[in-house]
């Protein structure tokens, strides 16, 4: 009951608020000349490219739009190569809309997209962006000559369309991205240097320790030599025991010696860390390592000699640097890229922050 009196009161309260004018009516506003046609801006494809795996033949496109209008927002259509996708005409907010259209498959090729709007008054405007769907690779960071990405289960360089040569049994695992080289006993790839020889040199690359083997080289460019142990040219990545810890190192030769990067403590790796990002860079006046884009050793350098050096091995030292047993990488590569230029730090931590 007393409930009941609470409502009547303020019932009471509210009409009588009303008719003694202390709540203004409602007036009508009027919205104005429409004056200006409607503003459309695409947000994407925001690209001219819009890159997609090199395994694949088609993609699906999100394209998204902004449609502004100082007064009336009529419709909106969306067109692709001249066929209409959709057309919009009920919109909540009239003076903008913010929407997008799915297509679902789209092959390769090349497109454009227009997106026109048509106010209240008649008044319209069309904006088109021309782009491509593609999935031949473009190289993404300044410098970079090579990138093997170990997807659709092939060991393909997509820059220049090489593939490596396998030797043993390696294969793939889910990787840092997508797919990832998966090492075995007796088992690496290996590439003609070719171009990739140059007196600036750098490699970025994510990297999956195997924990049960002791010593591997990960990525070495050897002469041959008697021994298996000639370290006057090229270089020569790999890694070692260092206590409970895998030490990674870097040798590189000037044509008469070699000169040793070992960062002790700070290129020391638990091995069952699980991924980590491995960069090196090696210039004429000095060679650097990285670990997730942290520094682990630097030094002085005179400058690398390539003499006799006509291949790359990827997860080994095989076949030409085996002499201390740095053997076959039973653990995973992936995301492998070689520059033509000696990277910076904030280069290699913005290749981290990518990943």
């Amino acid at each position: 009951m007393k409930r009941k009196l609470n409502r009547l009161l303020v019932l009471l309260f509210v009409t009588a608020s009303c008719q003694n004018g202390y709540i203004d009516d409602i007036q009508p506003v009027q919205p104005g000349a429409d004056e200006s046609a409607p503003e459309v801006t695409i947000g994407y494809p925001s690209t001219g490219v819009v890159l997609i795996p090199f395994t694949d033949e088609s993609t699906k496109i999100n394209f998204e739009f902004e449609v502004k209008d100082d007064i009336e927002i009529a419709s909106i259509s969306v067109a692709l190569n001249g066929n209409t996708l959709t057309t919009l005409d009920s919109f909540k907010d009239y003076r903008r809309v913010a929407a997008a259209h799915l297509s679902e498959t789209l092959p390769l090729g090349d497109y454009t997209v227009e997106v026109t709007a048509t106010d209240a008054s008649g008044k319209s405007t069309t904006k088109s962006y021309d782009f491509e769907i593609s999935n031949v690779y473009q190289a993404k960071y300044d410098g970079e000559i090579f990138y093997m990405p170990f997807e659709g289960d092939v060991y393909l360089d997509l820059l220049e369309n090489i593939s490596a040569a396998k030797v043993g049994n390696p294969g793939f695992a889910a990787g840092k991205s997508g797919r990832a080289y998966s090492g075995a006993a007796n088992a690496y790839l290996t590439l003609p240097m070719g171009d990739l020889a140059n007196d600036e040199f750098s490699a970025s690359f994510w990297y999956k320790i195997n924990p049960v083997t002791t010593h591997a080289g990960i990525l070495t460019v050897s002469p041959p030599g008697p021994t298996n142990n000639n370290r006057t040219s090229g270089f020569r990545l790999f890694r070692e025991p260092a206590g409970s810890m895998q030490r990674i190192k870097l040798n590189v030769g000037n044509g008469t010696a070699d000169n040793w990067f070992d960062g002790g403590a700070a290129a020391d790796v638990d091995p069952n860390s699980g991924w980590i990002h491995v960069a090196f860079t090696i210039a004429p006046d000095r060679c650097a390592l990285y670990l997730n884009g942290e520094l682990a050793s630097d030094g002085a350098f005179t400058g690398v000699s390539w003499a006799d050096c006509d291949n790359m091995t990827i997860a080994s030292g095989a076949p030409n640097f085996t002499e201390w047993n740095h053997l076959s990488e039973q653990g995973q590569i992936d995301e492998l890229r070689i520059f033509d230029k000696a990277l910076t730090q904030e280069e290699v931590q913005q290749m981290v922050e990518d990943n």
